[in-house]
């Protein structure tokens, strides 16, 4: 039997999805806060980049936005780092995509005052 990694992170986006076009393939990244208290109450984030390729991309430049909810299936990560507006270094870790699942309520276009009854 092979080795394998499934990771899923859930949290919110950081940054409007950045689309370029590397090779022939589109890609998609956008950061994902993880937040947590630690054990003495203080909040902790870090933060995940994402990249969604194709198809996936099209659906993150479509529907995702800085704010939403997301969850992010994946089975590989890479580490990395990057530097804050401070000047202070950052640890991030960076994944491609399998599933991307949008957990942001859709708002309705009909109102109960605009005649919408429920359909079941």
């Amino acid at each position: 039997m092979g080795t394998s990694i499934n990771i899923q992170v859930t949290g919110f986006v950081g940054s409007d999805p950045q689309v370029k076009t590397v090779g022939e393939q589109q890609v998609a990244s956008f950061s994902v806060a993880v937040s947590r208290k630690n054990g003495s109450g203080k909040k902790q984030t870090l933060w995940v980049r994402v990249n969604c390729w194709n198809k996936l991309a099209d659906v993150a430049a479509q529907y995702i936005k800085k704010g939403s909810l997301v969850q992010v299936t994946t089975e590989w990560l890479r580490p990395s780092a990057w530097t804050d507006q401070g000047g202070i270094p950052q640890a991030s870790i960076d994944l491609d995509a399998n599933r991307l699942v949008l957990l942001d309520r859709v708002e309705s276009d009909v109102t109960e005052s605009e005649g919408g009854d429920i359909p079941f």
